[in-house]
């Protein structure tokens, strides 16, 4: 199969590269190798939240601190990729979301500050507006809402660890929790069936109306699991605080997330309307490289091998969850050029002992030139025509850090622009 420039991948960035590419007038082909990482993430656009992952101070201004990250480590991929390709992606990024029917807030210039499940403070750069209310610079009171038989989310917890953080006086967070009808302690439901119930006009009322029994105090804010809707979420979400009366704000619960579901499906279905073709559950597994190019790749498809034959490829792998490293005993190696990422005695050298510690094997990775091409041991690049985007990139700890979605950001928009002049 021959393509225009082929993008792998099942992530942001790799989503951001095919969307730079379609833009631009190209036409790539977008092989989605398997599961998704979006699915399993918090679904907000991460850009820098810790300066490093050591610090517990949460980044203010993350445009002015990557620019001073760049300064202090100019081999960090945010360094690679350059300022200018965050700037124009995040643009590229907000069009599309608006574009595909999303309703989303933030800016590079300020961080918001949201709580998690567990009522710990987490920094976000670009969000999902249902989720906009809960920033903790805001200084309205919090009630944390669970649902009756419904384990994903334990008001009672994160009230209490929000409260020892947050330090607005006893009354500035509290836990309650409303039964809901058709659902019982008899039966297990998960955050996908509730989504489902909450775009039932009547079935949103009635727990409405349950919440504000609970609530007769104005000038709070309700944080509730992010459920109100799988589909229609804005109208969904926009009636539910209607009806209550009172700010509302989504939290992200245990993945598969629905805020997850939301986003994926959502760009996934916009891209495909577009005109992108898309080969699904192919991972590749080999490249073949002559006179400093690759002329193709080859995926595992449907029991059978299919080389894809492009004049350039840009590997926006995220990890192990779309096959971005091959991970055995003493080494971690790369799925197209069979190399060697890193070498250890055993596999416990790749961790560390605490979690809360960085952790080694978050930094393994494909070593890149300054234009993000796959490095040999000398420096130069592997294939000229070979752009690497995304959590595949090595020495940086996307997860410490909380850059994931800014990384694949920046670094899907250079590889593309890159691939493009190759």
């Amino acid at each position: 199969m021959k393509a225009d420039i082929a993008v792998v991948g099942s992530g942001l960035a790799a989503l951001i590269a095919t969307r730079t590419l379609q833009q631009a007038g190209r036409s790539p082909l977008l092989i989605w190798p398997g599961l998704t990482s979006l699915y399993f993430t918090y679904a907000t656009v991460d850009v820098l939240g810790y300066a490093d992952p050591t610090t517990a101070e949460p980044v203010e201004q993350p445009e002015a601190a990557i620019g001073q990250l760049i300064a202090d480590h100019p081999d960090h991929p945010y360094a690679l990729a350059g300022l200018d390709a965050l700037r124009d992606g995040t643009a590229l990024l907000i069009d599309w979301l608006r574009a595909a029917g999303f309703t989303w807030q933030g800016s590079l210039a300020r961080n918001l500050l949201l709580p998690t499940a567990i009522g710990t403070p987490k920094p976000s750069c670009l969000v999902p507006a249902s989720m906009a209310a809960g920033d903790l610079r805001r200084d309205e009171p919090i009630v944390f809402c669970g649902f009756a038989g419904y384990q994903d989310f334990v008001p009672e917890l994160a009230a209490s660890n929000l409260s020892r953080w947050w330090g607005r006086g006893d009354q500035a967070v509290r836990a309650i929790r409303v039964p809901l009808p058709g659902f019982d302690g008899t039966r297990l439901f998960t955050s996908i069936d509730l989504a489902r119930s909450f775009e039932d006009d009547a079935f949103r009322r009635e727990v409405a109306g349950r919440i504000r029994q609970q609530i007769p105090a104005d000038g709070v804010r309700i944080g509730v699991p992010a459920v109100l809707g799988l589909t229609h979420d804005m109208d969904v979400h926009s009636g539910f605080m209607a009806e209550v009366g009172h700010p509302v704000f989504e939290i992200p619960t245990l993945p598969p997330s629905v805020l997850g579901l939301r986003l994926f499906d959502r760009l996934r279905k916009h891209i495909q309307e577009s005109g992108v073709e898309i080969i699904w559950a192919a991972p590749a597994h080999a490249a073949e490289v002559s006179g400093g190019r690759c002329d193709r790749i080859f995926l595992k498809s449907a029991g059978r091998e299919q080389p894809i034959d492009a004049r350039a490829y840009v590997l926006a792998l995220e990890d192990t969850v779309d096959g971005a490293l091959r991970a055995g005993v003493h080494t971690v190696s790369d799925p197209f050029f069979h190399r060697s990422l890193a070498s250890h005695a055993v596999p416990t050298e790749r961790t560390d002992e605490s979690l809360f510690n960085p952790q080694p094997f978050a930094s393994i990775g494909y070593p890149v030139t300054d234009r993000l091409q796959p490095r040999d041991d000398e420096g130069g690049p592997l294939a000229g025509n070979v752009f690497v985007a995304g959590g595949a990139i090595a020495g940086y700890d996307p997860v410490g850090s909380k850059s994931r979605g800014g990384l694949a950001i920046a670094t899907g928009y250079r590889a593309a622009k890159e691939a493009m002049a190759a």
